[in-house]
């Protein structure tokens, strides 16, 4: 590989830990949320239903995890209060999941550090330097999802 390259996966592989560690970190710093990363991001996925919610087969397909797994972590976060699920109106043998109150004050914490955190990254970028930003990024994804064979 050239220099580029080098510096390049370096900064890639950085910045993947460290958004999970300042992730977490956010998280300890509350003192009120006692979740994981990866329970957070299954109350976002829900949260990303509004107030329709989700099926447990939409939420597994959000998470790239399997049904019986997103089954589990949503009868968890069922149990602690965050999640509860519905008989959907249209089908009762859906069922449909959706954020209590609880929920939504934590899907909203996690949407705000997101804000804040992209705020802060693009505060000193000149629409060019955006630009360019957003256009390595689109690729990145991209080339992450023909890997994963994944053509959303």
């Amino acid at each position: 590989m050239d220099a580029f390259s080098v510096a390049l996966n370096e900064i890639l592989v950085d910045a993947y830990h460290n958004v999970l560690r300042v992730e977490e970190e956010a998280l300890k710093k509350s003192g009120r949320i006692h979740l994981s990363i990866k329970e957070m991001h299954l109350i976002e996925a829900v949260g990303k239903g509004e107030e329709l919610g989700r099926t447990v087969g939409e939420v597994a397909t959000a998470m790239n995890i399997t049904r019986p797994t997103a089954t589990v972590a949503i009868n968890k976060l069922e149990k602690r209060g965050y999640l509860e699920k519905q008989p959907d109106e249209e089908d009762g043998r859906t069922v449909r999941v959706t954020l209590t109150r609880s929920g939504k004050r934590i899907d909203h914490f996690h949407r705000l550090y997101h804000y804040n955190m992209v705020s802060k990254i693009v505060e000193n970028l000149t629409d060019t330097e955006k630009d360019s930003l957003l256009k390595g990024i689109l690729k990145l994804n991209e080339y992450l999802k023909e890997s994963l064979g994944d053509k959303k």
